[in-house]
């Protein structure tokens, strides 16, 4: 027996207010967003470009520019640390560049064999991984200390590493692209599980490959989204696969979870960002083709990235006509504004409190 399935999208559901759009890549429709992440204090967001090669810096509070720095060439992937120092740029000639993030200043550069497709920094601020294309078949995962940027492992992997991910609490790292996913155990960097796409299968064509992966929050599931619309959704207790989602036929090219868990939004050749119940996804009774659309926010064009930040409470999209968007998320939790307005409370008593103790 199936659940019955709400509406796509109703009142005091979730949903997506658009706020501002600005060109990224100046050749607007021909050029494209290759990626935009948050700064983690949610200030600012940097992005990079795939015609104009450019990494730029945004102020979330009114979309104006901070500054841009023009590379060689195409830009896969953008990242901040998270101390805000600064942030990096992967590109096609592979090469990793490390900016200051209030100067635009180059502190760090290295050179990979191949283009360079994945970019992560890891949750506690110790890592950067990046995820090079393949040589002779074989790509390769590198590990870099914040520290001082020394490189701490490379990890081969079956084909070009298309994206990179951190466990929230860094304990694990993923790794996905071509026909491979991984996942590592960051204490030693062994692998903790393995799953692969079959080279002939029924189910999809020679050129189905992962193209992009994020844990939820909590760190219990992995999505890995692929080619034509697919989205696998792993078990990390058991390695499990526990949904193999198809909705849109469409390029999957981006994944993210909202804050709290509740919801994985889906986007990529399509003209949505779709988001879909955890729950929904985890129940084995509700078949795919009744799987309900929590919400579906039409966009302007193709997503190649989104980015929650971290409160959750705001999106930022990349897209294909070469715009950078900000979003507010809408969550559909009745008494988010009452906690929040207790937490703000107590701030200020504490700080009321620890004021009259200093004066006494």
């Amino acid at each position: 027996m199936l659940l019955a399935t709400p509406a796509a999208s109703s009142e005091g559901g979730i949903r997506l207010n658009h706020v501002w759009s600005r060109i990224a890549d100046i050749y607007g429709e021909l050029g494209s967003v290759e990626s935009a992440e948050f700064s983690r204090d949610g200030q600012y967001i940097v992005t990079g470009t795939k015609f104009d090669y450019t990494v730029r810096i945004f102020r979330v509070s009114d979309g104006h520019q901070m500054w841009s720095r023009t590379l060689a060439q195409e830009i896969e992937r953008v990242a901040w640390t998270v101390d805000g120092q600064h942030v990096a740029s992967v590109s096609e000639d592979g090469l990793l560049q490390v900016f200051r993030a209030d100067t635009a200043e180059i502190v760090f550069t290295f050179q990979h064999q191949n283009g360079i497709d994945g970019l992560s920094a890891s949750p506690d601020g110790r890592y950067l991984a990046t995820g090079q294309e393949r040589v002779d078949g074989m790509g390769v995962t590198r590990v870099f200390s914040t520290e001082d940027w020394s490189l701490v492992t490379q990890i081969p992997h079956r084909g070009t590493v298309n994206e990179i991910d951190f466990s929230s609490d860094s304990t694990m790292m993923a790794v996905v692209g071509d026909k491979a996913a991984r996942v590592y155990n960051v204490a030693d960097w062994s692998e903790r599980h393995a799953w692969d796409i079959a080279e002939e299968s029924p189910l999809f064509d020679d050129d189905h490959i992962y193209i992009n992966t994020k844990f939820n929050p909590d760190g219990t599931l992995l999505a890995a989204g692929g080619t034509h619309g697919f989205v696998y959704i792993y078990d990390m207790a058991t390695g499990e696969l526990v949904r193999l989602l198809n909705k849109s036929g469409q390029k999957t090219e981006t994944l993210e979870w909202t804050r709290d868990g509740r919801y994985l939004a889906v986007a990529g050749h399509g003209f949505t960002i779709d988001f879909f119940a955890t729950e929904y996804l985890l129940d084995p009774s509700v078949r795919n083709d009744s799987l309900p659309y929590a919400h579906r926010a039409q966009v302007t064009d193709a997503l190649e990235y989104m980015h929650f930040n971290t409160e959750g409470t705001m999106l930022t999209t990349a897209h294909q006509d070469g715009t950078v968007q900000l979003w507010t998320f809408m969550s559909d939790d009745p008494r988010i504004n009452e906690r929040r307005h207790r937490e703000v409370r107590e701030i200020q008593d504490r700080a009321a409190a620890e004021a009259n103790r200093a004066s006494n």
